[in-house]
Parts: C-alpha cells; structure tokens; sequence
C-alpha cells in the first residue's frame, strides 16, 4: 500500500497509531458534549483542549519524522 511505504510504516504500526489518535479524539468530544450540557462539570485535563492541541502536535511530528526514515 503506497500510504504505509510512504510514512515507512508497517500495517500494524499504522493500525495503532491511528487507532490511538481516534479513540483519543472521541473521548474528547464526547467530554466536550457532557461539558455542554453541564458545563459545571470540569473537562478532564487529559482531555481539555491544551493538552489535545500539545498531543496532535506530537503526533504531527512523529509521523513526519518516521518519512524521513
């Protein structure tokens, strides 16, 4: 498959590392949710915005550092 060639990734590989943006992305939208509805319930920290913007900026970066492999 020409994506997993041009990341340098196995299918595997690349089953986990997407599966774990995913399941990290749905977790905060559905806090996001419960948060709008009752907004005196506090985000999670793991799960707030700053830290998911700090994570997708990690994982931008290893994924572009696995094409220079």
């Amino acid at each position: 498959m020409k994506h997993l060639k041009e990341n340098n990734e196995t299918y595997f590989s690349h089953l986990v590392f997407a599966s774990k943006i995913a399941i990290h992305l749905y977790l905060c939208s559905m806090f996001l949710v419960i948060h709008a509805v009752f907004p005196f319930m506090n985000m999670p920290e793991s799960l707030n915005l700053n830290n998911t913007c700090k994570l997708i900026n990690k994982w931008d970066k290893h994924a572009e550092e696995r094409k220079l492999r």
